[in-house]
């Protein structure tokens, strides 16, 4: 379907996204005079798909990124109506499971019902698995949390949101050699995104030095005790001095919750990427005491300094009570990235739709910062935070205490 005030779209379009105003739509609702009941007749409602993990191994964030769904949507839609503009969108939302079967299904379900536009699924064996068919189908994926540098793909209708775990590998590794560490167990899931981290890193640490053991572990279990006692044997008999983790939420705690019980592995150092953080089950006192004795550190995407962001916490804390988790920000952004692209395309089509998208990407600046796309269609740009587990007044919660940007890495609190 044709938009038919399409030019007006994109001269509003470039006033927003020049002003750098992707995540403050509430401050552009007060100003704005009701729509008249003539432009409401005339509004088109656009659906967006959303294949969230609302089950499954990252349930722990995906139920608070159906959260951030709902209010991005919101947010859009406001704007919108404040400049009197006749587009609303709808979310439809579908809990993907964390698998990669129920995302396919859900993405076929998705065009079945003329939808263009998915954002999701979260992991990257996911993203994998719809990619086939949302390139012959033409439905556009934004993924903002996908990061396995084996998807970097150009010219296809796959967007991800976030940078590529060939730049966090970098960082991780800067960190764990900045610590000292000369020789690690990376155990890892044994799956797309889990994979590809972990020989990313090991490259990154071992040019920097270091040697870095490869351990894989199954990551469809319920329970992780016999992996964990695997890992302990490797440790001691490779003499590491700590071990990387690269999971997910449930899995990572699940792992994480045996080890300090461990002889071995809880009296050695861990580190770890984005994908654990945000998880309730690592600030359960019994386990949160022992992550931070042992100094526990890990990396996660960020966009450095930016009040944006901080606007966003703030409204989010406000709704749930609870930081956001890793990458709320990006889903966040995703949201306006696939609106105004569907503005700026003029027609609700997918291959319009991923046309329009990184020029929408090259000039937005949102709560989780530039949006600039790469030729593959991934994040351009990406800083990482240095996160731990630390009591602050008394309770025990994530905390940034470091950045690495360009290539250098920085403590903003004593690790």
């Amino acid at each position: 379907m044709a938009l038919d005030t399409k030019a007006i779209g994109l001269l509003i379009l470039g006033l927003i996204i020049g002003a750098a105003i992707g995540y403050g739509a509430t401050a552009f609702t007060g100003g704005g005079q009701a729509t008249t009941q003539e432009e409401e007749q005339k509004t088109v409602t656009y659906k967006i798909g959303f294949s969230l993990p609302l089950s499954g191994q990252l349930s722990s964030i995906g139920k608070l990124w159906e959260k951030v769904a709902y209010m991005a949507v919101d947010d859009l839609n406001k704007m919108m109506e404040s400049y009197h503009l006749p587009y609303r969108f709808e979310a439809v939302v579908l809990d993907d499971g964390t698998t990669e079967e129920k995302a396919l299904q859900n993405v076929q379900t998705f065009a079945q019902q003329g939808i263009k536009v998915v954002i999701g699924p979260a992991a990257s064996s996911q993203v994998k698995a719809v990619k086939s068919f949302a390139d012959s189908n033409h439905i556009v994926i934004i993924s903002p949390s996908s990061t396995a540098p084996t998807l970097a793909i150009p010219n296809d209708y796959i967007f991800r949101n976030t940078g590529s775990d060939a730049l966090q590998a970098k960082a991780l590794a800067a960190l764990v050699n900045h610590e000292g560490i000369k020789k690690v167990v990376v155990f890892y899931r044994d799956d797309e995104y889990g994979t590809a981290f972990a020989d990313f890193f090991k490259r990154e640490f071992e040019a920097l030095g270091g040697q870095a053991v490869l351990l894989s572990y199954a990551s469809n279990l319920a329970d992780f005790a016999s992996e964990v006692a695997s890992l302990s044997s490797k440790v001691q008999s490779e003499g590491a001095e700590a071990v990387v983790l690269i999971s997910f939420d449930t899995d990572g705690a699940n792992i994480l919750s045996h080890a300090k019980d461990d002889p071995v592995l809880s009296q050695i150092r861990w580190f770890s990427g984005e994908g654990i953080h945000g998880a309730s089950e690592l600030l359960q006192p019994s386990l949160a005491e022992w992550l931070d004795s042992i100094d526990f550190m890990g990396t996660r995407p960020v966009f450095i300094s930016n009040p944006l962001y901080e606007e966003f916490k703030k409204k989010f804390e406000e709704l749930t009570g609870t930081d956001p988790p890793v990458f709320s920000e990006k889903l966040y952004d995703a949201v306006f990235l696939a609106g105004w692209a569907i503005v700026r395309a003029g027609t609700y089509d997918g291959e319009a739709i991923k046309n329009a998208l990184p020029e929408v990407a090259k000039h937005f600046y949102g709560a989780s910062g530039w949006c600039i796309l790469d030729e593959n269609g991934d994040r351009a740009f990406q800083d990482y935070s240095i996160w731990t587990i630390k009591q602050v007044d008394g309770e025990y919660k994530y905390v940034d205490i470091g950045t690495y940007s360009g290539g250098s890495l920085t403590f903003t609190e004593n690790p």
